[in-house]
């Protein structure tokens, strides 16, 4: 009797559900880096026949309109029947506003393709709506290019997380995004570094509060923070970032998201120094962008944790971003401020620095005047 070989084996059934034991978590079935337009469009275009889709809506921010979103709206519509909608800031009604045109235009797929907050807008519509989503970002200034969370603001002007669905696909037209001003790549390569505190602090929380951690999620995380912090020596304020910064920095966002999507949570991204730029924006304080506020917080955070985590600052320094609230126009007071209420922004997500706050409030507002007041002492910041 002879054996059979694999190749002459019978065909087996794959079981749809993952076996106990293995998960099975969204992440996008394609993932491209772009050079051109033309790339985008054609990786696009065989996507959505490879899915079967047929009635694109693209959701494109103002900006985004002109850089890319015009020609991948001419080339899929030489095709396909495409909608548009410009969208306008991350709000709740803006998303209601996405879903009744998709409605409208019995859209079988919702493309973002703009900075953060439209791709937010675009991956809240479309987890409602019931739709696949796709992102085309054309900013690298945070780490929501593919994670499942959505942060929208509301009634009131409350600004909230919300739980979507990362992207079925993501096209990442490097050749945009590396034409960005600086200050957009400064404040991604900020909220990538700031991996290495969150997972430091998610760790406390598993070891302290007993909260689920996820190795493969933070390893994710942390991969994604050393492709720039490995590379902090060759940074400096007054040179260019070259091509290959601005590559593992995408490459670092996109890591980051799949972390994220890993875990069902923003946890592996997202620790103390994110509350301290939530309190930021719930107290409406200062003119940074997200990823600066998150630098600023960082300086702060990393002091509650080893030495390794100076690595972080090290890396802001170089290249040039925030790292006091002065540099981004808040005031020691109102900083201080802020870091009370940093245990109310997220009652749900504990940090160290958050049940500090509570449990030794003098300590937090000595680690601020040693963190922020004296880096403003030492430092020419901006010079």
């Amino acid at each position: 009797m002879t054996s059979a070989s694999p190749a002459a084996s019978a065909p087996v059934d794959v079981p749809s559900a993952a076996p106990r034991g293995v998960r099975a978590p969204e992440l996008p079935s394609t993932l491209v880096f772009a050079h051109s337009d033309a790339a985008v469009a054609d990786a696009l275009a065989q996507t959505l026949a490879e899915l079967g889709l047929h009635r694109p809506l693209f959701a494109l921010g103002r900006a985004s309109r002109n850089l890319l979103g015009r020609s991948l709206v001419i080339d899929c519509g030489a095709q396909l029947e495409c909608a548009t909608l410009e969208t306008s800031g991350a709000t709740l009604e803006e998303v209601d506003r996405l879903q009744h045109v998709a409605l409208k235009e019995k859209a079988d797929v919702i493309i973002s393709c703009g900075g953060g907050q439209t791709l937010d807008v675009g991956k809240y519509g479309a987890a409602r709506a019931l739709l696949p989503f796709f992102a085309i970002p054309t900013q690298a200034s945070h780490d929501g290019i593919c994670s499942p969370v959505a942060v929208l603001r509301g009634a009131g002007d409350s600004i909230n997380s919300y739980g979507a669905r990362a992207p079925a696909a993501l096209f990442v037209p490097v050749h945009v995004i590396s034409r960005a001003p600086r200050r957009t790549l400064v404040s991604g390569m900020a909220d990538l570094a700031a991996n290495l505190i969150a997972v430091e602090d998610w760790r406390w929380a598993h070891r302290v509060r007993g909260e689920p951690y996820d190795d493969y999620a933070a390893l994710l995380a942390q991969s994604a923070a050393r492709l720039l912090i490995g590379r902090r020596h060759l940074f400096a304020r007054e040179r260019p970032f070259a091509a290959e910064d601005v590559e593992s920095l995408v490459h670092g966002l996109v890591l980051s998201g799949l972390a994220m999507a890993l875990a069902g949570s923003s946890r592996p991204c997202s620790g103390p120094e994110h509350l301290i730029s939530h309190a930021f924006d719930a107290l409406e304080l200062g003119t940074g962008s997200h990823g600066e506020q998150v630098g600023v917080g960082s300086v702060l955070a990393s002091r509650l944790y080893g030495a390794e985590l100076e690595q972080v600052v090290e890396l802001l320094r170089s290249i040039g971003a925030p790292t006091t609230p002065r540099a981004i126009g808040i005031s020691f007071e109102d900083a201080v401020r802020a870091l009370k209420i940093t245990h109310l922004v997220r009652p749900e997500r504990h940090t160290l620095l958050s049940t500090a706050v509570t449990a030794d409030p003098e300590f937090v507002i000595d680690l601020a005047h040693n963190s922020w007041l004296d880096s403003d002492a030492s430092a020419s910041e901006g010079k």
